[in-house]
């Protein structure tokens, strides 16, 4: 599947021409700007981010985006006690939660223009960039002997199902957590579905690609550490079109 999508959204990108096109003669004044925000969801985790969009051509637009989502492990599990009521449930061997920041540049190409009011805008996307990814340790709630509940960093070699109550807060554990550098890319398809000409409104498909630069990065206990993390996303986003 994975194989069959990136070839299906990196021929559609391969179309990109950065020659300068002029618009028809009765094609209205260009939107030049544009500005969007979204939240996606993707295979590893789900994210938010802002786009800004200025022409360069007729059906081509350069891009600045700022990116932030969370990259998790693909063989997590959440796991709710049985018998605890009301717990937050956990992820059960999971040692170290990911977060990336991601500056890109990159482009859009119009391939089909909406041809009325109401029509279906369809573009290809990409976009290039530094990432700051930050690994933090998890932490969860203990139950103890004395009955009392405390907040322990996760230890395969302590902790396990008879005494986890669920996870702690997310802030838990922030002032061990380390900076990583690293690059990320994205290849996507956009779809524009507003009835109104300088309103975005809509969703985009693709693919992330993100690497980081350390030996190995340690999500999931008993699992091999990696550098690179790919999957999946669905963003939908809003926005205008300015002149």
């Amino acid at each position: 599947m994975y194989k069959t999508l990136v070839y299906f959204l990196l021929l559609s990108v391969s179309g990109i021409s950065f020659c300068q096109e002029h618009a028809p003669a009765d094609t209205p004044v260009l939107m030049r700007r544009e500005v969007t925000g979204g939240i996606h969801f993707n295979t590893a985790g789900w994210g938010f981010g802002a786009c800004y969009g200025f022409q360069k051509n007729y059906k081509y637009k350069n891009t600045v985006a700022l990116l932030f989502t969370n990259i998790r492990h693909e063989k997590e599990q959440k796991i709710f006690p049985d018998q605890i009521l009301n717990s937050r449930g956990y992820y059960y061997g999971k040692l170290n939660s990911l977060v990336s920041l991601r500056l890109t540049y990159g482009g859009k190409l119009v391939l089909f223009k909406a041809r009325r009011d109401n029509g279906i805008e369809i573009s290809a996307k990409w976009d290039v960039g530094p990432s700051l990814g930050l690994l933090k340790p998890v932490y969860l709630r203990i139950d103890k002997l004395n009955t009392t509940t405390i907040d322990e960093r996760y230890d395969p070699s302590l902790h396990n199902a008879g005494n986890i109550n669920s996870r702690s807060s997310w802030v838990k554990g922030l002032g061990e957590a380390k900076l990583i550098p690293g690059l990320h890319s994205r290849v996507a398809l956009d779809f524009n579905f507003s009835a109104i000409r300088d309103a975005i409104s809509g969703g985009e498909f693709g693919i992330t690609f993100d690497y980081f630069f350390k030996d190995g990065v340690e999500i999931l206990y008993n699992n091999p550490k990696s550098n690179y993390f790919t999957c999946l996303y669905l963003q939908f986003n809003f926005g205008r079109r300015l002149y």
